[in-house]
């Protein structure tokens, strides 16, 4: 089943599911929805010979019930918080980093277990949330919400958009949660503002900014975590799994000196220490220059590098980095959020 872009006047996520997979009702408007697809029921159709040259005699069986879909949008500090605790880790209390020059502003790191698993049956697992959508006809609720894939985009001139794909237990008709209205102090983070840093050790990361060098970039995580179906007697999953994951980004360099010291690391097969800050248009506290922001560290090696193309009339070269593990520093990447918010809402 799937719906245009058109069909839909609401989108809205709950708070944290107290249980995963226990339905919550919604407290945040989703802003700046482009689309939402989704398909419901997993089917078995039979194939039989019965004398015909019909193809289908037997009904189809219903033989698991999943839901799954992407929406995508503009990222803002709001709803960076649901996606990466829903994406990289959850449980995160968020800290003040300095409250008493900055009393609104509240930090959010989220990194991920790789020696510990990060599904949502153990304390600091990923937080599972509820969906709700639709239109004037009907609404729809999905709980027990969960990533499989998350990227980050930023182009020249534009704002930095996000596509969350995830999967979800089930597609139940409900009534919308009302009296929800767009929160108003959600900045959009435009791609002219964001910051890219190069740093050669995990203790430098994000020490080095580098200027002209940054064009545009996707990154992309991928969780790997996948629905799990033991025969416990419903067709519905009961759990997650999680597999090896990775961050990729594709980027696209401006071509002169600094790329040619990025090229040099992919010769050599050398870690990178990249840092991209997106950072919104207003301070949240008056006269701290704290305007809410997102930073993408991540440590990893170039796999691909120096597809030459033009862009605004600059030369340009294209590379695909890859996250990798630091041993010195025991990590490869992380996200930290920098809002207004003490708490979900």
């Amino acid at each position: 089943m799937a719906y245009a872009r058109k069909a839909f006047r609401h989108i809205q996520v709950s708070n944290v599911e107290g249980t995963p997979g226990t339905a919550e009702a919604a407290t945040e408007v989703i802003s700046g929805i482009a689309d939402v697809t989704y398909s419901d029921k997993v089917f078995h159709v039979p194939e039989e010979d019965r004398n015909s040259l019909s193809l289908n005699h037997a009904n189809r069986v219903i033989v698991g019930r999943e839901v799954s879909g992407t929406i995508t949008g503009d990222l803002n500090q709001r709803i960076a918080l649901w996606l990466f605790s829903n994406t990289i880790r959850g449980n995160v209390t968020p800290t003040q980093p300095a409250a008493t020059a900055e009393p609104n502003a509240y930090q959010s790191v989220y990194e991920p277990g790789l020696t510990t698993a990060n599904t949502p049956d153990i304390a600091n697992g990923i937080d599972t949330y509820t969906l709700e959508f639709g239109d004037g006809l009907q609404s729809y609720e999905v709980e027990y919400v969960v990533t499989t894939s998350l990227s980050i985009e930023i182009t020249p001139n534009g704002v930095a958009t996000f596509s969350w794909e995830w999967f979800g237990r089930q597609l139940t008709e409900t009534t919308v949660t009302g009296a929800l209205t767009m929160a108003s102090t959600i900045q959009r983070m435009p791609s002219n503002l964001a910051t890219f840093y190069v740093d050669s050790s995990v203790a430098n990361w994000g020490n080095t900014p580098v200027s002209g060098l940054l064009l545009g970039a996707t990154v992309t995580f991928d969780t790997m975590f996948t629905p799990l179906y033991p025969a416990d007697g419903t067709l519905y999953f009961s759990d997650v799994n999680e597999d090896k994951k990775e961050v990729t980004v594709e980027y696209v360099f401006r071509r002169g000196t600094n790329s040619e010291l990025e090229k040099a690391k992919y010769d050599a097969m050398t870690t990178a220490y990249h840092r991209i800050k997106l950072v919104g248009s207003t301070e949240m506290d008056s006269a701290q220059s704290n305007p809410p922001h997102v930073l993408i560290d991540i440590a990893g090696q170039y796999h691909e590098f120096g597809d030459i193309g033009d862009e605004g009339g600059s030369t340009t070269e294209t590379a695909t980095l890859k996250s990798v593990y630091d041993v010195t520093g025991s990590k490869e990447y992380s996200v930290t959020v920098l809002t207004n918010l003490a708490a979900l809402p």
